[in-house]
């Protein structure tokens, strides 16, 4: 499942954006969608003749001496009937897709037409944003299946009305996911919508120079281990910005990520950014996260640089918290700047969310809710909140009463556990 969106998003880089799929000069780079094509046409006509259509045999011949199975065309016929037409048009582009139609036993495909069913609305817009072409493929067999069959003219305007607008490069990640409501969203923050930007940005009246600059004859970039390179997390071999989309988590935790591949432990994600700001102009913290390592030639006393994504950011802002995360922020120098990276602490499955630490710090502000990871060891949750204030309480009634409560673990040395409130021995 996961090569079908890497093939999706392998047709999008290599230029198929806003392509006619079924241009005859482009033949031999995008053949699998018009074999795909054919088969299906077969494979509807074949159940045409099967269902003793009223329509004219002579409409309906494909042939003594075609090359197509039967059963892998009426296959591909299948796959549209339960899943829809453009479906099929949009999966004619993956070659995972169309080598398991070919290869796969029953079983094999009944499970990846499931995970198909499950993921059809993830599968669509991963398409659609990338500016892919599903029309033309639909319009090239519908000029030689009679509309008798099928109405591929009307089919195509009834799906075209949905149409979202290609995306940028730099901006894969502008819609949600839907959740049960089925309402396809573009993530905004208190009413503005958010913005997709490729790299730091800072406001020049506020600094003099980009306050991400390192000193070139100190720091060593991590990626090539060079002075003063030109290295970038967008074209840096040892970043490999992952296949990820937004999607409406359950409960209160809201937006998060969820990945479209496999990751590895180690693995350096992406760069987490935003724009450059003072600590001192912010007063909403809930994207902001310090620049660290401000650099050796800085001064010791320099206000503390905040990466505030609250309006333009990437996808890395989207990602949620958890007291057991599969992420964590590392910083590190790469080219002539210093960035904060997203590396993987642990392997990462298909379709899992990808979870960070947000720091013990974030939890201290008031304005900012109680943790919704729901781990069993969650230390920042409403369960450990009630914890502590439990203890809290404990410790104040401790104090008038010249003793410990006995629900609270006893720990040498601790500030409350002097000689003087010792436990009472029993008599």
């Amino acid at each position: 499942m996961a090569q079908i969106y890497r093939d999706f998003h392998n047709a999008w880089s290599s230029g198929m954006a806003n392509v006619d799929a079924m241009d005859r000069e482009l033949s031999d780079e995008l053949i699998g969608v018009r074999e795909v094509m054919d088969f299906a046409l077969f494979g509807l006509k074949h159940k045409a003749l099967e269902s003793k259509s009223s329509i004219p045999k002579e409409n309906l011949k494909y042939g003594s001496n075609t090359p197509y199975s039967v059963s892998v065309c009426t296959r591909f016929t299948g796959v549209a009937e339960s899943h829809g037409w453009m479906m099929l048009s949009m999966l004619a582009y993956s070659n995972a897709f169309r080598n398991a139609c070919y290869s796969y036993d029953q079983a094999s495909c009944a499970r990846l037409m499931q995970l198909i069913r499950q993921n059809h609305v993830s599968l669509e817009l991963f398409f659609k944003v990338r500016g892919l072409d599903w029309q033309s493929p639909l319009q090239y067999i519908g000029r030689l299946v009679p509309s008798a069959i099928f109405s591929f003219t009307g089919y195509i305007q009834s799906q075209a009305s949905r149409e979202l607008p290609a995306i940028h490069h730099d901006n894969l990640h502008s819609y949600i996911i839907p959740s049960s409501d089925g309402l396809l969203r573009r993530p905004s923050y208190q009413g503005l919508l958010q913005l997709g930007i490729p790299h730091n940005e800072y406001d020049p009246y506020s600094f003099a120079e980009d306050p991400s600059l390192c000193n070139t004859n100190i720091s060593i970039c991590a990626s090539c281990g060079d002075h003063g390179c030109d290295c970038e997390p967008a074209s840096c071999g040892n970043v490999t910005r992952p296949l990820v989309e937004l999607n409406h988590c359950s409960g209160n935790k809201g937006t998060g990520v969820r990945s479209l591949q496999r990751i590895r432990k180690g693995e350096v994600l992406d760069e987490y950014v935003g724009e450059l700001k003072y600590a001192n102009t912010l007063t909403d913290l809930t994207y902001a996260l310090e620049l660290e390592h401000p650099g050796p030639e800085r001064t010791a006393n320099r206000d503390a640089i905040l990466i505030d994504a609250q309006l333009h950011g990437n996808w890395t802002r989207y990602i949620n918290a958890s007291c057991n995360p599969s992420l964590k922020f590392m910083p590190a120098v790469v080219g002539k700047r210093y960035r904060m990276m997203v590396v993987a602490t642990r392997d990462i499955d298909v379709f899992e969310e990808l979870t960070i630490g947000y720091g013990a710090g974030y939890w201290l502000s008031s304005d900012v809710p109680v943790c919704e990871c729901n781990e069993r060891d969650c230390r920042h949750g409403a369960a450990a909140a009630a914890r502590k204030e439990h203890v809290q309480e404990m410790w104040q009634f401790l104090i008038k009463q010249k003793r410990p409560p006995k629900d609270i673990p006893q720990r040498k040395g601790t500030p409350h556990q002097g000689p003087k409130y010792r436990p009472r021995k029993k008599v």
